[in-house]
């Protein structure tokens, strides 16, 4: 029996509506965050701490988040996170609108917010294998990309406006977009929370659960190293790019590298389903790998923030299919009873490292050429491109 097309899926739509607004208000309020800060006196010292809270309160709870999916069910850690991040954001409101918002309070709803979306991202997982067929799951991916690069584009878009409008507004949105998340995903029937019988116990060996069943999956371990790497280095480069347009006093070649970057991953996102559809699994990760490689090198090679923007954006294109091509195999591959535990280690070690990439570009411009830093991010690329090449692994997980 074929499976109905998405969009007559209720329980995938209201999940994706459900996670759309609870996207869109963080996204808006991301470039929100450092502005308040600055006018509350905090300096750059107060806007580099909002980074290191956001990152350091998600690898605090990357070691519970994934066992509290398992045990409890997708649905009720959805509901609660979005309830408690709404409530959060609407304090952060308040403050703004009252004039009475400090670092401290900017940091304290950071924490919560980086602390709770580690759960939350393991539970969609969990939903989307709950509400959606396997032979839809590529097609729901998808679109689920399509959704993420359209709201990486158009969000920080809408907070820098929605700021400009009265500086608390970002924020009352941000905490709106949560609670109106936590109603939807509260109306899905009880019994497509997918929760297991049996909760496993709060031991060390359950806790590490996810760590031990990726290294012991060739694939998915090549894959999330794959995805470290392409955001590590992206993110670096794009960096590289910025300054290098700023130092030129270039505003036009900063918007151009936002413009090309975002329209990267939104063509890549388009074009993802039916490459996924006829390509070989290995043909795409390498295709992804030497492009990311390869266009790194080639920035490194012109003085043009034009052509680095749209290398960049090259880039970018190519890297949607990893996201799809490895979630859909967690999907397909992975027990339901450790889905959560593998989740929060695949979605969130690869985001606190690839964090690290703007930093370690921003300290090498400091002390070497530019082209040098852009070699050094070209590095890794190879260097995984060329495993991936040589090794076996992909061949053996080609389907």
């Amino acid at each position: 029996m074929t499976a109905p097309a998405l969009y007559r899926n209720q329980t995938y739509v209201r999940l994706w509506i459900a996670y759309t607004l609870s996207s869109l208000g963080t996204f808006a309020s991301l470039v929100s965050l450092p502005l308040v800060v600055m006018a509350s006196s905090g300096g750059p010292l107060g806007v580099g701490l909002i980074g290191f809270a956001g990152a350091s309160c998600m690898l605090l709870a990357l070691p519970w988040a994934g066992l509290l999916v398992d045990r409890v069910g997708w649905r009720p850690v959805m509901v609660r996170a979005d309830l408690v991040r709404g409530i959060a954001f609407g304090v952060l409101t308040y403050t703004v609108a009252t004039h009475q918002a400090s670092v401290g309070v900017v940091l304290a709803v950071t924490a919560v917010s980086g602390a709770l979306g580690v759960p939350f991202a393991s539970a969609t997982a969990t939903a989307l294998r709950s509400a959606v067929p396997a032979a839809r799951r590529p097609a729901a991916l998808s679109a689920n990309q399509s959704r993420t690069a359209l709201l990486t584009l158009l969000g920080p878009l809408a907070g820098g406006a929605l700021y400009g409008v009265s500086p608390a507004l970002p924020f009352a949105v941000d905490a709106v977009s949560f609670l109106a998340s936590a109603a939807l995903v509260a109306t899905l029937p009880a019994t497509t929370t997918g929760a297991p019988a049996d909760r496993p116990a709060a031991r060390w060996t359950d806790i590490t659960a996810g760590w031990r069943f990726l290294r012991r999956h060739p694939f998915l371990r090549n894959m999330t190293l794959t995805v470290l790497v392409a955001d590590f280095g992206i993110q670096g480069v794009i960096v590289v790019l910025v300054v290098t347009a700023a130092a030129s006093n270039d505003a036009l070649g900063t918007g151009l590298i936002t413009a090309c970057t975002g329209a990267g991953n939104l063509l890549g996102a388009a074009i993802t389903l039916p490459a996924v559809r006829r390509a070989r699994p290995r043909t795409l990760v390498l295709a992804t790998t030497w492009t990311g490689a390869l266009a790194v090198s080639a920035i490194a090679g012109t003085d043009r923030v034009l052509w680095g923007a749209l290398l960049a954006g090259c880039f970018c294109v190519a890297t949607p299919v990893i996201g799809v091509l490895t979630n859909r195999t967690l999907l397909d591959d992975v027990p339901q009873e450790i889905l959560g535990r593998v989740q929060s280690v695949f979605q969130t070690v690869p985001r606190l490292v690839a964090s690290t990439g703007p930093v370690l570009a921003g300290l090498l411009l400091g002390v070497l050429p530019t082209r040098a830093v852009l070699l050094l991010f070209a590095l890794p690329l190879a260097a995984l491109a060329l495993y991936g090449t040589l090794s076996a692994t992909l061949d053996r997980n080609d389907r």
